[in-house]
């Protein structure tokens, strides 16, 4: 019995080590963005890792792809989830950071981030509202003020979000819950609302490709 109870505690502690105090997100996007489909994308985020999946409907075709920053070799990690054809292998890619583009709205070299104090609660969680404003656009977003991870690290991987653009610029600490860009007319040319919000246990190994899929050859 005491053998059985060190190796649970030992198992347990193991574990500790290797997990974290997560965020996962769903969000809706609206607009431009949705591409005319349906949109959703799943943040899973810590202070040290982060992914994100993307769920695509529209009329003719659906998908689930993932895209999985790899600090460590300056690269995204991209694959996609579901069958392939007969014979052919499950396959991921690699981006090198430095050949990511850029399309957001906002101009990322010329904003203008201002923590305005105001704050809601989505989902259980406290938000600021904080603003972006660039050349030809203007950003609220809701970030969070419970959990305090810096998300904007991987700005670099997601160049075409305003709003970790912003969080970064000012090395602000948070995350992202929801958020409306507007052009100087005033109309509405991008959004996200918040479906989901929750903190999880997340380890190293949910920030990892499975081990079904194979590198790509390299172009």
């Amino acid at each position: 019995m005491k053998k059985a109870l060190s190796t649970v505690t030992l198992a347990f502690c193991f574990a500790c080590l290797f997990a974290g105090k997560g965020l996962v997100v769903t969000q809706k996007y609206n607009g431009p963005d949705a591409n005319g489909g349906d949109v959703t994308v799943t943040w899973y985020v810590t202070d040290a890792q982060c992914k994100m999946k993307m769920d695509f409907k529209d009329n003719k075709v659906s998908s689930v792809n993932w895209f999985i920053p790899d600090a460590a070799q300056s690269q995204l990690l991209i694959y996609t989830e579901g069958p392939v054809p007969a014979g052919a292998e499950k396959t991921y890619y690699s981006i090198p950071v430095n050949q990511i583009k850029t399309t957001s709205n906002a101009d990322a070299s010329g904003l203008k981030v201002v923590r305005t104090g105001e704050t809601k609660t989505l989902s259980g969680m406290v938000c600021e509202k904080i603003t972006i404003t660039g050349n030809q656009s203007v950003t609220e977003m809701w970030v969070t003020r419970d959990f305090v991870a810096n998300a904007y690290k991987y700005t670099s991987f997601f160049r075409t979000i305003t709003e970790l653009q912003g969080l970064n610029q000012e090395k602000i600490a948070g995350f992202p819950m929801a958020s409306v860009t507007k052009d100087n007319s005033g109309k509405v040319i991008s959004s996200f609302e918040l479906v989901s919000a929750s903190t999880s246990e997340l380890s190293d190994s949910d920030f990892k490709v499975p081990a079904e899929y194979k590198a790509a050859p390299a172009r």
